[in-house]
């Protein structure tokens, strides 16, 4: 199974370059901003989705430790079912990709978007806590 995975990840990371590579890359514009990334209503947001998904890391690896549940992201379960290191792998990878949404939106002047970004994230991060807790209280 190990070697399985290191194949689709080493192939995975060859192919990502490749592709990098072929594209042309260009920079956003710099759109007229209202206001910076990181001010107070970003931190807070942030500050937020990073306690939440420190809360997810911690159940998803006591369920499905304990054989109660598994991770039902199918992009994520190959990286939780290697523990804690495989955990924090795909937590630092969601929350990456969070942030990277979010300033792209607010690069490209859509900061509606970002705030209702940031505040989905945190929401949908939320309820798939309260699932988790609710799962874990319950055995």
């Amino acid at each position: 199974m190990t070697t399985i995975l290191r194949s689709a990840i080493l192939a995975l990371v060859v192919l990502t370059g490749y592709s990098a590579g072929a594209q042309q890359f260009t920079s956003f514009p710099d759109a007229p901003s209202q206001h910076k990334f990181f001010d107070r209503q970003n931190k807070i947001a942030f500050g937020t989705l990073a306690g939440l998904i420190a809360i997810d890391s911690v159940t998803t690896q006591q369920l499905t430790n304990s054989g109660q549940a598994r991770e039902a992201n199918p992009i994520w379960r190959p990286m939780v079912r290697q523990g804690w290191e495989g955990q924090m792998a795909a937590s630092a990878l969601g929350y990456a990709s969070a942030l990277g949404v979010a300033y792209t939106f607010h690069k490209t002047g859509h900061h509606k978007m970002e705030r209702w970004a940031n505040w989905l994230t945190v929401s949908l991060e939320g309820a798939n806590d309260a699932r988790n807790l609710s799962m874990d209280i319950g055995r």
